[in-house]
């Protein structure tokens, strides 16, 4: 069976085929509720800013002759129509309103990406929207979390979880689809979205893994350092008492004995009460399924130039697996 893989946009992006979602002509947006943030723990700017150009989704020219990204979402290509609705969604909210932006409050940290484009979370209109809350609500963007940029994660996941389960946009029948352990094996070297049910947890010159199958030399593990642990356990998660709960993580996959990711903050992992997919067993992809993998061409916009930012793949820092 040939399974198509959606690489992840991370400026703007060549278009694969993919399956064309049906056009409706109504507009969804209008049915869904507004969101709101108190943007806690990030630094209001002083003075709002208008925005020039909407470049695409996530990436827009203030008025200040700025590029800003909005920052732990991303729209994966393949989906011509959802991009589309991506870009025309960011205009329609800011459109002819004086936005306020929020920043890190520290100037050194998580304000700027490694192209030079400034990050800010967005609110605009008197309706006080936060767009990107906005955008995970209805399902034109994905959560992904960037370690510099922790602040309102958690609020996004819930925002996306709302659009998984009224199946918006990317979540639709036609959308991507969540990983288990078993089909991840075929998927390596790309980011995803796995959920599944942890067998083992072992602790190994410090590092902590949690398995899910009984060989860890083959199957798919998480790795989480000591330093992510501690973080953890900050938040009242005791990762070494996870054996038989089910969990989502999202990240990196590459191989190190199986598939493998090491999470890098601690939003990459939701912990589930139960499993949200039909079949945690499942030994074969369906027919169509799609995939989150490394893009590896993009084109570039114009005026402004959004240039693509390399992926990296993680290098392990972590001592042998279990």
């Amino acid at each position: 069976m040939r399974i198509k893989t959606i690489p992840f946009l991370l400026a703007t992006g060549i278009i694969l085929a993919a399956p064309v979602f049906a056009s409706a002509q109504t507009d969804e947006s209008t049915e869904i509720e507004k969101v709101h943030s108190a943007f806690s723990g990030l630094a209001r700017t002083p003075t709002p800013l208008g925005i020039d150009k909407v470049i695409d989704g996530l990436h827009f020219l203030a008025s200040d002759k700025t590029i800003y990204e909005l920052p732990n979402l991303r729209i994966p290509e393949g989906f011509p129509e959802i991009e589309q609705k991506a870009k025309n969604r960011l205009e329609q909210l800011t459109k002819d309103q004086r936005c306020t932006l929020y920043q890190t409050r520290k100037a050194d940290t998580g304000r700027q990406t490694r192209m030079g484009y400034q990050i800010a979370q967005l609110e605009c209109s008197t309706d006080n929207i936060w767009i990107e809350g906005q955008m995970a609500r209805e399902g034109l963007a994905i959560v992904w979390p960037s370690p510099s940029n922790p602040d309102l994660f958690d609020d996004l996941l819930k925002e996306e979880t709302k659009a998984r389960t009224e199946k918006h946009g990317l979540w639709g029948e036609n959308g991507i689809t969540i990983q288990t352990p078993e089909t991840v094996k075929s998927h390596q070297n790309s980011f995803q979205i796995i959920e599944g049910q942890v067998e083992t947890t072992a602790l190994t010159k410090k590092n902590l893994y949690l398995n899910f199958e009984p060989n860890w030399k083959e199957d798919f593990t998480i790795g989480v350092s000591p330093e992510l642990q501690r973080a953890f356990a900050k938040k009242s998660v005791m990762l070494q008492s996870l054996k038989g709960r089910y969990i989502r993580v999202r990240g990196w996959v590459r191989n190190y004995n199986g598939p493998f990711i090491e999470i890098e903050q601690t939003g990459q992992l939701e912990i589930l009460d139960k499993p949200s997919l039909p079949s945690l067993d499942m030994k074969s992809p369906k027919v169509g399924m799609k995939t989150i993998s490394k893009s590896t061409s993009l084109n570039e916009p114009t005026t402004p130039t959004i240039i693509k930012p390399s992926i990296e793949t993680p290098q392990l820092n972590n001592g042998d697996n279990q």
